[in-house]
Formats: C-alpha cells, sequence, structure tokens
C-alpha cells in the first residue's frame, strides 16, 4: 500500500512538472515576443544601439524561446551585425539560423537567410558562394510567389554580376528587380532597385540615364526622410559625375552626403563618402587634399568595407600617392589592389557564376514551360466546363479534316509511289527479255560465252531484285552495273562493237534513284547499235561534280534512219519512262536532252543531287 502511493505521488509530480515549467516559461515567451518586435522597429529605423540593447536582452533568455523565436532572434542579430560591417559574423550568425528554419520547414524565412548569406558572402569577396546562394533563394521565392523576396534577390544578384563587371547580366537582373518594384508600388523598394539599375547602366556609360535614376531614388529619400536612402543617392551621383568627368558636380554631391553625416554619423557612408572626395580632389589636381580624406576612408575601409569596394579604395591611393611622387607607396597599394582583385574576378571564379546562373536561366525555362503546359490543360477543363457542346463540335471537326487531310496525303502518296513502282517495273521485265534474248542467240551458236553470260545476269539480277527496293543507291554501285550490263552486250558483239566510257569525280559519295541510267544505255543497243552490221560505237560518260551528276551516251546509226520513228522507239518504254520518274523524283532539279542527228542519236541527263 505504501509503494503504491509513492508511486501516485510520482505519476503527480511528473505530469505538474512540464505544466508548471510551461506557465513559468509563459511570461519569458511573451516578453522575448515584445523584444523581438522592438528589434525589428529599431533595425527598421536604423538605430543599431537601441537594437543591440534588446538583442542582448533577448540573448539572456534564448533558452527559454521558442522555436520560432530562436530563429527571428538569430535573423535579427544577423542583420544587426551586417549594419555594423561584421560580414563574417554575420554569416555565422546565418549559418546557425539556417538548419533552424529548414527544420521549421519555413521557406520564406529559408530564402530570406540563403539571400542573406550570399550577401555576407559577396561582401567577403567570395562571389563564387554569393551565386550559389543567392540563386537557392531565388528558387525557394519563384515557389512561394514572394514578389518583394524575388525583387531583393534578383537586386543582389545583379550587384553579383556588377563586381563580375558583367553589364549585360548586371543589367538584366536589375531591371527584373525594378520591374517587379513597379508592380508592387512600394517606394522604398523601387528606390532601392533604381539605385542598382543605376549602378548597372554606368557599366554601358549610360551617365545621364543612370543620373535620372539616382534624383528619382533622392525625391524619394526626402519624402521618406530616409537619411540612409538619401546618402545612397548622393554617393553614387558623386561617382558617376566623376566617371563622366565632371568632378566639380561630383564634388558637390559628396560634399552634400559629408553634411548629412555630420548630423547623422555612419561609418559605412563615412569611408564611401571620404573615399569619394578623395577621388575628386585626385580628379581635380588636388593631390594633397585628396591624401587627407583617402586616408580617412583607408583607416576604416579595412575591417568595414567589402572586398570588391576595398580594392577600387587601394587603386586610387596608389594613384593618389603617384601624383604626389611616393613611388614605395604607391607600388605597395597595387600590389594589394592586384591581389585582392585577382583573388575576387579570377577566370574560375566567373566560369563558375556564369554556368551557375547559366543552369538557373534553364531551370527557370523548363518551369515556365511546364506551367504553361499546365495553365493549356487548366484552360482546356474550363472550355469544357462552358460549353462542352461547342468543344466537342469543335473536337470532333477538326478530326474529321485531319483525317481527310491524311487520307488524302496517304492517297497522293499512295498513289505517287505506285506510279514510281510501275515505272521502275517495267524496267525489269524489259533488260530481261532483252539479255534472254542474247542468251539464246548465244546458246543457238553454241557459244562458250553462254555460262559467262549466266553468270553476269545473275549479279545483275541480285542487285535489281535485293538492291535497288531503297528510294535511292550509291552511284558507284549503279554505274557498276551498267558496266556488267555492257560486258554482257560485249559478248553478243564481240569485236564489231566499239565502246568507251569515261567516269569522272567520286561517285560514292552521292546517291540517286535506282535503274535510272539502265533504259539510256538498253535503248543505245537496241535501237542503235543493234541495227549496224560493223562498226558499231558507243561512248558513255558518268561525271559528278559540284553536286550535280551528268550522264552523256551517244551511237551512231544508219544514216537514212528515220529519226521520228528513232524517237518514237527510244520513247515507247526508255526515255518516256525516265521522263516520269525524273518528275516524280527530282521536280525542277533534272535536265534530259535528246539530240538526234542524220547519224548521231544522244541523250544527256543532268540531275542535282543532295
Amino acid at each position: 500500500m505504501y509503494f503504491i502511493k509513492i508511486a501516485c505521488i510520482l505519476v503527480l509530480v511528473l505530469l505538474l512538472s512540464p505544466r508548471s515549467q510551461a506557465q513559468s516559461n509563459a511570461p519569458d515567451t511573451l516578453l522575448i515576443h515584445k523584444w523581438l518586435l522592438s528589434i525589428r522597429e529599431k533595425l527598421d529605423n536604423n538605430e543599431p544601439d537601441s537594437a543591440d540593447w534588446y538583442l542582448k536582452k533577448t540573448s539572456e533568455k534564448l533558452n527559454t524561446a521558442l522555436p520560432g523565436q530562436k530563429l527571428k532572434y538569430l535573423e535579427y542579430k544577423g542583420t544587426w551585425l551586417y549594419s555594423r560591417s561584421q560580414y563574417r559574423e554575420a554569416l555565422e550568425t546565418y549559418q546557425q539560423a539556417l538548419p533552424l528554419s529548414l527544420q521549421l520547414k519555413n521557406n520564406t524565412t529559408s530564402a530570406n537567410i540563403y539571400n542573406n548569406m550570399s550577401i555576407q558572402y559577396r561582401c567577403l569577396g567570395q562571389l563564387e558562394l554569393a551565386t550559389e546562394y543567392m540563386i537557392k533563394a531565388l528558387k525557394i521565392l519563384e515557389t512561394q510567389k514572394d514578389s518583394a523576396g524575388l525583387r531583393r534577390s534578383y537586386n543582389n544578384l545583379s550587384s553579383v554580376f556588377l563586381d563580375l563587371l558583367d553589364k549585360k547580366n548586371s543589367l538584366f537582373y536589375a531591371e527584373k528587380s525594378y520591374a517587379i518594384a513597379v508592380i508592387l508600388k512600394d517606394s522604398l523598394q523601387l528606390a532601392k532597385s533604381l539605385v542598382n539599375l543605376a549602378n548597372a547602366e554606368v557599366l554601358y556609360e549610360r551617365y545621364d540615364t543612370a543620373a535620372k535614376h539616382l534624383l528619382q531614388v533622392a525625391a524619394i529619400a526626402s519624402q521618406l526622410k530616409n537619411n540612409s536612402l538619401l546618402l545612397h543617392a548622393y554617393v553614387n551621383l558623386g561617382d558617376i559625375y566623376n566617371r563622366s568627368r565632371q568632378d566639380q558636380m561630383g564634388l558637390s554631391y559628396y560634399k552634400k552626403a559629408a553634411a548629412i553625416l555630420q548630423a547623422n554619423p555612419d561609418p559605412d557612408f563615412d569611408i564611401y563618402t571620404n573615399y569619394g572626395l578623395a577621388n575628386s580632389y585626385s580628379n581635380l589636381g588636388d593631390p594633397r587634399t585628396a591624401k587627407k580624406y583617402y586616408d580617412l576612408a583607408i583607416a576604416s575601409a579595412k575591417d568595414l568595407m567589402p572586398k570588391n569596394d576595398l580594392k577600387e579604395v587601394y587603386m586610387l591611393g596608389a594613384s593618389i600617392e603617384e601624383k604626389l611622387h611616393h613611388p614605395e607607396a604607391a607600388l605597395a597599394l597595387w600590389k594589394k589592389y592586384s591581389q585582392l582583385n585577382d583573388s575576387i574576378v579570377n577566370g574560375s571564379t566567373q566560369k563558375i557564376i556564369h554556368e551557375a546562373e547559366i543552369k538557373y536561366q534553364t531551370s527557370l525555362k523548363e518551369k515556365a514551360l511546364v506551367e504553361q503546359q499546365l495553365q493549356i490543360s487548366n484552360n482546356k477543363v474550363q472550355l469544357q466546363k462552358k460549353d462542352r457542346f461547342i468543344l466537342l463540335a469543335s473536337v470532333i471537326i477538326i478530326a474529321l479534316i485531319s483525317v481527310c487531310l491524311i487520307i488524302y496525303l496517304i492517297y497522293r502518296n499512295k498513289n505517287k509511289l505506285i506510279a514510281l513502282n510501275l515505272l521502275k517495273a517495267q524496267i525489269h521485265p524489259h533488260f530481261l527479255f532483252n539479255t534472254l534474248n542474247n542468251l539464246y542467240a548465244l546458246s543457238l551458236r553454241k557459244s562458250d560465252k553462254s555460262s559467262e553470260v549466266v553468270l553476269e545476269l545473275s549479279h545483275i539480277l541480285r542487285y535489281i531484285l535485293y538492291e535497288c527496293n531503297t528510294p535511292t543507291v550509291n552511284l558507284e554501285k549503279e554505274i557498276q552495273m551498267i558496266q556488267r550490263y555492257i560486258s554482257l552486250e560485249k559478248i553478243r558483239y564481240q569485236n564489231q562493237l566499239e565502246i568507251n566510257m569515261d567516269i569522272d569525280g567520286d561517285l560514292s559519295a552521292f546517291n540517286v534513284a535506282p535503274l535510272l541510267i539502265l533504259p539510256l544505255v538498253e535503248n543505245s543497243f537496241k535501237h542503235g547499235i543493234s541495227k549496224l552490221m560493223e562498226d558499231g560505237w558507243i561512248n558513255i560518260s558518268a561525271k559528278a561534280k559540284n553536286n550535280e551528276f551528268t550522264f552523256k551516251i551517244s551511237n551512231n546509226k544508219l544514216p537514212d534512219n528515220d529519226s521520228k520513228a528513232i524517237s518514237s522507239a527510244f520513247g515507247n518504254i526508255g526515255l518516256l519512262n525516265i521522263r516520269k520518274r525524273l518528275h516524280f523524283l527530282y521536280p525542277n532539279r533534272h535536265q534530259l536532252k535528246i539530240i538526234s542527228e542524220d547519224e548521231v542519236f544522244m541523250v544527256i541527263m543532268k540531275i542535282k543531287l543532295q
């Protein structure tokens, strides 16, 4: 019984302990929530010291904070560290926040952290990692349809390409950021995008356009009473006028920035303003005054300035030291500039960044294509819902038209193919009939050449039956078949026939419709030479040059032959067959010329080959 009482007490203690702990933690979480709101407000109002006080208070009770509150604390702390130009510490803070945001599946915050990590990497001169994390942020933001986040990420990606002096990509992403800002109708975001757009236009040396955009930024800053934004405008305007050799105008804007900083000090803008004043005085031929402002800038620039900007400070310092005739100091600064520049903007880094950007653009296009296809599918569904009958009728009509068109094309092509096959089929029996007649004549004479004729005939028949079933054959094989046929005829006519054959060009490089040449050769023997008792001759020329095949065949004939009868004889199966096949196979790409004189008959065929 005693043990049962002890067990019950222990259970009650276990049940009540978390509740009492939760109750004790409740005031802390409410207080942390209040402090986090204050941190956000102070950061937005550019009051870093006040934000720091609330950050320290929150840190003291962070072990009692909810996971979401810890995440916000780390975000705000990273933002504060960045505002103090503590880029490495800010990066470490965001690295702590990233796994927590991924664990909480807070995609918007994860994208923001990736974006902020990218900014720190850029400030540390690690552009390759800056691009990698910026693209990670963009991919999340696209799925979230977060326009404000996309605007910010495009702006930051534009800055990376600014550091690489890649004017095309810098302007491309700056314009995308600006386009989103216009849609959002948010003056502050519009001004931030305009600053980057102006910087990108400076790379193209569009100084007037860039200056107009920065004057817009100055007008927005005055309206919002935002000194930070106004300083951005004045410092960048000073830089533009210095680049365009209007140094006096540039100096005036840097002096305006200096006047604001006297009432509202800001370490970051102090550096850039002093750097700008030094640059202006140097360009105006006053290196001593320039050196005074340069020393003020370089004192803090080493610790606070982004690496890509710091190298420009070193370069200006080298130039000023040269003008002051301090070669050793100038050389030391040039070396610092070169080392820092090589570490940031090297060929390998540029290649990796551009490859990453290309992959990102490719994924965007693929995603856009998928979304377009989905949109098309959704539109089809909507059309079906609105009016199924019209959609069905349209589909049926389109299907009927398509079927009719397909049937017509098949019918037309089938008829064309049948006609071609019939024309080609006429050659087979005609050739075979002539050859068998020759073989019969030899067998009557009991000639020893009969077996040779049979062998050659088998080679030719094999070619006709098995190799001519394709649309085209190699031109060299076609000529070899003609040579076999001629050898058959030589056996028949023995020594009473002279045959000359000239082949020119690389015939193996071209294809031609099969059995186009054979009827021409057959007709020379049948209708020309066969009528001569002796001294018959045939001249054959086959040339392939400049994608044109020319076949020319001529033979002698009896002087008293009726040319009209001969032409008719040639046209029965030979030339008429070839004319039709050329019309089907080589429309507007052939010539067939017949020359019939008193003692000579000639056919010239030209074909444009592809």
